[in-house]
């Protein structure tokens, strides 16, 4: 008896096979948007300090090239401004693995100018136009203006932030990088580019302009401003908006996105499926709100106060 139980012992146990550990190895990262990163890394703080799981880590890269590496079983979980096309969900079907698409929370694209540009009013006609290459200069949107050039300065070319602007402004029409846009840049260089050049336009997501959080990262007291943007036909402070909590929860502001978690995480009880969740929660939904950005699984209300 003695002798079978000693037999059996190494099949029982502790050694993991090929699809345990080739799990692991996947396991062990997910991937997010560079926009993102501000956010991701205060979820992924608070997810660390509420569970004791093993440890898993960030890979900020483009929106594209981190969907590319859920679709090549790479990462079990994404962070991203879009859900999977058909195609996409499709061939993830074929192999077996069933996507969950998590909205967390709405931001916006933020537009951004150096501090001694005095025209910060823009509308979305008027982005469109300058993306597209059919405006230049900054005289041609403000004729007092002595800026000379528009120069446009994106993230990366297969960020977000690009693809949000072909997929929801230019209605058809292509961006025009081989002119005045440049997009080539991390989300901070793109700051850095704005804060240099006065006739700089950054275009960046909103969770960079919170200088509550993080003082490396985007700050209005820095050579910065946020330009307020209209759906109108013409720029007045009386119909275009900041890209604030409140203009962006009442949808005044024109330019928001939702952010999501995309998980295919096939074991109900992985680090990356219980992070996706976590974002759900109130308290991983509570960051994206102490961010500034408005939760998609909240509840709320609103009330006059009176003050006396």
């Amino acid at each position: 008896m003695a002798i079978a139980t000693l037999g059996l012992f190494p099949s029982c146990g502790n050694k993991p096979n090929n699809a345990d550990i080739a799990y692991k190895q996947t396991a062990r990262y997910f991937a997010a948007d560079e926009s993102l990163q501000p956010i991701v890394d205060e979820e992924l703080d608070i997810f660390n300090l509420q569970n004791k799981r093993d440890s898993i880590y960030p890979l900020y890269i483009s929106e594209q090239e981190a969907i590319e590496k859920l679709m090549n079983q790479e990462v079990w979980l994404v962070f991203t401004t879009r859900r999977l096309t058909t195609d996409e969900e499709s061939s993830l079907q074929q192999m077996k693995y069933r996507v969950r698409t998590y909205p967390l929370a709405y931001d916006a694209l933020a537009l951004i100018v150096n501090k001694d540009n005095p025209d910060t009013l823009i509308t979305v006609d008027q982005l469109r136009s300058i993306m597209a290459g059919d405006v230049t200069k900054w005289n041609e949107l403000y004729p007092a203006s002595k800026l000379g050039d528009i120069h446009v300065a994106f993230d990366n070319p297969k960020s977000a932030t690009l693809r949000y602007v072909v997929d929801s402004i230019m209605q058809g029409r292509p961006v025009k990088t081989d002119g005045n846009v440049r997009a080539a840049m991390t989300s901070a260089e793109v700051v850095s580019y704005v804060e240099k050049n006065k006739s700089a336009i950054g275009v960046v997501g909103s969770i960079w302009l919170d200088d509550q959080r993080d003082t490396t990262n985007l700050v209005y007291n820095r050579g910065i401003t946020v330009m307020k943007v209209g759906r109108g036909e013409e720029a007045t402070r009386e119909t275009c908006y900041k890209p604030s909590q409140w203009n962006i929860a009442y949808n005044y502001y024109p330019l928001i996105r939702t952010i999501y978690a995309l998980c295919d995480d096939p074991r109900s009880s992985g680090t990356a499926r219980a992070l996706a969740n976590f974002s759900t929660l109130p308290k991983g939904q509570l960051v994206f709100f102490n961010a500034g950005l408005f939760p998609a699984q909240a509840e709320y209300s609103v009330r006059d106060v009176v003050i006396r």
